[in-house]
């Protein structure tokens, strides 16, 4: 059987596993299977966090451009090509699809890593210096729009790493974890207490091959 499944996967892929593994074939693909458990667990924590922060970040653009911030030539002319490029797909695939275009359509379609690409210090003068504490308030006075962009930018940059199925062995995912729950208690406690019990990470981690 783990030859066979070596095959399918592709010996490459599969030397990571071999090589902690010690070349125990069989440990190295409960090791496999482990990582996919892992990536997997982590798809709630990280699914609260990108929902949270998008209706925050949507509730900051709202209240300085207006409901309909994404079509607002004052806010086009502050964000970025990646920013601009990220828009123009998304009407492109709600109008390709036949809905009406507006915000909750579009709020929906942006990609984690727009939200987060918001947060980036050049959207402090417009952006944050009005609004950050009014639609983050459980942001802790010890920390600034500058913290709270680098670990969302770790957790997005991690989140990819699990869709691109690459080893976490050899990652410290309980740190990884508990920054995630961090983050999601900066975007909102109540939600983050209520995730908690419902991660399965730790559990994962004592029973690691």
């Amino acid at each position: 059987m783990p030859e066979r499944v070596i095959r399918t996967l592709s010996a490459r892929r599969f030397e990571t596993y071999l090589h902690a593994a010690g070349h125990d074939r069989t440990r190295a693909v409960d090791l496999y299977l482990w990582n996919a458990k892992i990536g997997a667990a982590f798809h709630i924590p990280i699914q609260a966090v990108e929902v949270a922060l998008r209706n925050n970040v949507n509730q900051a653009l709202m209240a300085e451009f207006g409901s309909d911030w994404w079509k607002e030539r004052r806010f086009l002319a502050v964000i970025d090509r990646e920013r601009r490029r990220d828009l123009r797909t998304v009407e492109s695939r709600i109008t390709h699809r036949g809905l009406t275009l507006e915000t909750d359509q579009v709020v929906a379609g942006l990609s984690f890593g727009f939200w987060v690409g918001m947060l980036q210090p050049k959207y402090n003068p417009t952006v944050w210096g009005a609004h950050l504490r009014a639609v983050f308030p459980a942001l802790p006075s010890s920390e600034s729009r500058d913290t709270l962009f680098r670990l969302a930018s770790s957790v997005a940059n991690f989140r990819n790493r699990i869709s691109h199925h690459e080893p976490l062995i050899k990652t410290d995912v309980l740190k990884v974890h508990g920054d995630v729950l961090r983050l999601l208690s900066w975007l909102c406690p109540a939600t983050a207490q209520w995730i908690r019990p419902h991660c399965e990470v730790p559990r994962l981690v004592r029973v690691k091959p």
